[in-house]
């Protein structure tokens, strides 16, 4: 084992308990230490860091302690190896080790992390691999979170075999792999039309719906209502500007073989409330030819701010649409870098800032009116410049677009939502055939402060019974996902013979007695278990832990927990085709999903990149789909995706795989081939931002016949650009992609990591 370099142990923010001279460097088996806090930790004889803030007079909180290391080389690999024994004085306390820079940046610019519980007084070996960046100040920091006690030792610090590399090479010979049994996407169906032919038709205007109401909620609820007991078969809207400002959403239950046709109408809201439309239990719906808007007048849902001065301690935003802000009141939720040439969020190097995210009123970030158009927040500018643009959202998950549950066989045709504040359609339940043809969600034209649609996802689809079809649709200015595919899971501990308490569970609560339940393993694999539920009963501190009841008796763990899958839910056969989706925030397609086929779309300036393929379970945050497999991505055009450079190990993508096991942070990978039989065929990558695609924990890939295309340079141009890179894959054929030949691609061809990868094929990737 080498040294590398020299590390020094340093206490990275000041803490009042702190005093007592600085040590000099002391050996820690390995790495040179240097203590300068002692009284919160100090090297022993042995060799042993230690840790104390048991005494701490604040419970809560962050104590910050740090190893620098001078010699972390930038883009080397790196294994990080100890031992570590804790023990917590408070609620949920725990070690956080992580690399970060010590220069600009937030956590988007850690390298690896692991958090350590309280151990039970043994020690627990921790593991950590990463690859450092371009940034020269990397260090290795431990955090403790609430009052505890630490010990790290036997630290060791090594560097890791290269990744392989197979270029690309011009003239290169069409590849000999044998590719059979590849993976067909989903089946083709058709949903269902209202059969519902000679039913009355039934006007809205007769029941008081009109262009001069302040608010038509109660007149549409009427209509609504009669057409039900009526059997209508249409419910029509004369064209027209219709406000919506009640609170209650318009809920509609147990509507069969309807049509609700709005006559090219616009409906404006606004609500502090539920849902625009909630529909529930429905059986051969369509809905067709409206507009859904939210009441800018009143307030934006986010607008332009540009920083007018930065200190230490606080920023000044300007928002430049304004003269005078509207709403004085409105949350400064989050702040996203902005691009004017495009005008949508996602720019090289931008930054994006959480301030009043999921935040009461009085806890909001505090803040200052200096004029009508002029704010000073008091927060740290952490990366924020003078001259910076931000897309200010205002609002984020509060009332969505549409609210489906339980449909069955709806078709939406020719709906737009110009902007809501939320998601735009969100659906869960036993919600099967549902059909999306030409449902845009676009701001209306010529507007400059229209610079949001919906303030989340697009299409969020949280449960289902699979086969959702979007076809000639067009998504764009949104804050999050555009689609994001799966069925919630809950990590659990067996807790007796019929027993498993679920952690941060509330997927529970929809759960029902008779449900068939399968119980994985803590890294996906099978148990075998499938039980009848009896019982999800929340525990009594009003949680969302849930104590879970089987008929049968539950099998001991043997690899780390179960993950629950409840197969009452099932989201499966997905056809996205021949849709545009372009300058929209966070990701493009989150594929959760078995049976899915993306084909012939277009995917331009997505902030984050345009699919990921990934499935994971969190013990305190979320946990999200049954796995993927059979997935075929045909036939798209992918440009200028991932702007921002989101990344996993410095590897920016356009597309990605990987999973999140998140009972131990550092074990985000699975022998189990949880993601298999995926097929990327014949698209088309135009101006990759980092790798073309990322290929993690997936097993039985095909990536063929596509075309990769960067004609524009970036600032700061990456030597992986446009590669494949794979890591943690198994039986992945690369072959027959062709790279326009370009002064800004360094290095074509396919990386991998030989420690963790296998029958890996490359063959006839040309440049030309």
């Amino acid at each position: 084992m080498k040294q590398i370099g020299k590390i020094a142990f340093a206490l990275a923010t000041p803490v009042l308990l702190c005093s007592g001279a600085v040590q000099a460097p002391r050996q820690v088996n390995d790495v040179a230490v240097r203590v300068l806090c002692q009284e919160l930790s100090h090297v022993g004889f042995d060799g042993t860091v230690s840790i104390d803030s048991s005494a701490a007079e604040r419970e809560f909180g962050w104590r910050r302690y740090a190893l620098t290391a001078d010699d972390f080389v930038p883009g080397e690999r790196y294994r990080v190896t100890f031992r570590a024994r804790v023990t917590g004085y408070g609620d949920k306390a725990y070690l956080f080790v992580l690399v970060r820079p010590k220069g600009r940046g937030g956590d988007e610019k850690d390298v690896a992390s692991l958090s350590v519980k309280p151990t039970g007084g043994e020690w627990k070996s921790c593991e950590m691999k990463f690859e450092t960046g371009g940034e020269k100040d990397y260090r290795l920091q431990f955090h403790g979170w609430n009052r505890l006690k630490a010990e790290i030792a036997d630290l060791k610090i090594e560097k890791r075999t290269p990744f392989a590399f197979v270029p690309a090479k011009r003239n290169e010979k069409t590849g000999k792999a044998l590719l059979a049994n590849l993976p067909q996407g989903a089946e083709e169906f058709e949903v269902d039309a209202p059969r519902n032919a000679t039913g009355p038709v039934l006007d809205c205007a007769d029941y008081g719906v009109s262009e001069t109401n302040a608010d038509n909620t109660a007149a549409l609820r009427a209509a609504f209502a009669d057409a039900k007991a009526k059997g209508a078969s249409r419910l029509v809207l004369p064209r027209g500007r219709y406000a919506l400002n009640s609170n209650s959403p318009l809920t509609l239950v147990d509507f069969h073989d309807f049509t609700f046709d709005g006559g090219g109408s616009v409906f404006v809201s606004y609500r502090h409330g539920g849902a625009f439309l909630c529909l529930r239990r429905s059986l051969r719906t369509r809905f067709m030819n409206f507009a859904l808007d939210w009441d800018w007048s009143r307030e934006p849902l986010a607008s332009i701010a540009r920083v007018k001065r930065v200190d230490a301690k606080s920023y000044d935003l300007e928002f430049v649409d304004y003269a005078n802000f509207p709403n004085k009141d409105a949350a400064l939720t989050v702040l996203s870098a902005y691009d004017p040439k495009t005008r949508s969020v996602g720019i090289e190097d931008g930054i994006t800032r959480y301030l009043d995210m999921n935040k009461r009123p009085k806890d909001r970030v505090k803040r200052t009116w200096l004029d009508g158009r002029t704010v000073r927040v008091e927060n740290s500018p952490n990366g924020i410049a003078v001259g910076q643009l931000f897309r200010v959202q205002h609002y984020y998950y509060h009332y969505h677009g549409f609210s489906l549950e339980d449909v069955e066989h709806l078709q939406l045709k020719d709906v737009t939502v110009l902007s809501t504040p939320g998601h735009a359609f969100v659906m869960g339940g036993k919600s099967h055939h549902v059909s999306f043809d030409r449902v845009d969600i676009v701001p209306p034209k010529g507007d400059p402060k229209r610079v949001i649609t919906c303030t989340a996802d697009h299409f969020h689809i949280w449960q289902s019974r699979g086969f959702v079809k979007l076809e000639h649709c067009e998504f764009s200015l949104g804050a999050d996902d555009i689609m994001n595919m799966h069925d919630n899971t809950a990590f659990a501990h067996r807790t007796g013979p019929r027993t498993v308490r679920a952690l941060h569970a509330s997927v529970m609560g929809t759960a029902r007695k008779g449900d068939r339940i399968e119980l994985r393993n803590g890294d996906y694999s099978p148990t075998g278990f499938f039980g009848t539920l009896v019982e999800a009963r929340r525990v009594s501190d009003g949680r969302s832990d849930f104590d879970v009841t089987f008929a049968e008796d539950v099998p001991d763990e043997t690899k780390d927990g179960f993950i629950l899958f409840n197969w009452a839910f099932d989201t499966h056969n997905v056809i996205v085709r021949n849709c545009k989706f372009h300058d929209n925030r966070a990701r493009g397609l989150l594929i959760l999903a078995r049976d899915v086929t993306v084909e012939n779309n277009v995917f331009r300036h997505q902030e984050m990149g345009a699919i990921k393929i990934e499935t994971g379970y969190t013990c305190n945050l979320w946990s999200e789909g049954y796995g993927v497999s059979n997935v075929v991505i045909r036939g798209n055009l992918f440009d200028n995706v991932n702007p921002s450079g989101s990344c996993a190990i410095h590897r920016q993508r356009s597309i990605y795989t990987g999973i999140y096991l998140r009972t131990d942070p550092s074990q985000d990978t699975t022998d189990y081939p949880i993601i298999r039989d995926i097929l990327i065929d014949g698209n088309v990558f135009r101006d990759n931002a980092g790798v073309t695609a990322y290929l993690s924990s997936v097993s039985n890939a095909v990536v063929r016949s596509n075309v990769i295309d960067d004609p524009t340079p970036r600032r700061s141009e990456l030597p992986f650009r446009s590669q494949f890179f794979l890591t943690n894959a198994r039986d992945v054929r690369i072959v027959d992609n062709t790279y326009r030949a370009s002064p800004n691609v360094q290095s074509p061809g396919v990386a991998f990591d030989p420690e963790n990868c296998a029958g890996i094929v490359v063959e006839g990737n040309r440049v030309e």
